[in-house]
C-alpha cells in the first residue's frame, strides 16, 4: 500500500471518499410543515390543499413534493 503525502495526487471522487477538500458552506433546509412560513413570500402560512400538498394562502406557492392516495 502506498501513502500519498500530496493531495494533489489524488482524484477529486478519492477527495471526496476520504473527506478531503470539502465544501465549508452546507447549507441545510428544514422539511416544509403545515403551519411553517412560507418559503416563497415569508407570511403565508403553509396548509394542505385537495391534493395533499402544502400551499400557501397568501402567495399560492405550492410544494409539489407532497401528496398521496386517498
Amino acid at each position: 500500500m502506498t501513502v500519498m503525502s500530496d493531495n494533489k495526487d489524488l482524484s477529486s471522487l478519492e477527495k471526496l471518499l476520504l473527506g478531503i477538500d470539502q465544501p465549508i458552506n452546507k447549507i441545510t433546509v428544514a422539511p416544509l410543515r403545515r403551519g411553517g412560513n412560507c418559503p416563497l413570500c415569508g407570511e403565508g402560512e403553509l396548509d394542505y390543499n385537495g391534493l395533499l400538498q402544502l400551499e400557501c394562502s397568501t402567495c399560492g406557492f405550492v410544494d409539489s413534493d407532497g401528496g398521496g392516495c386517498t
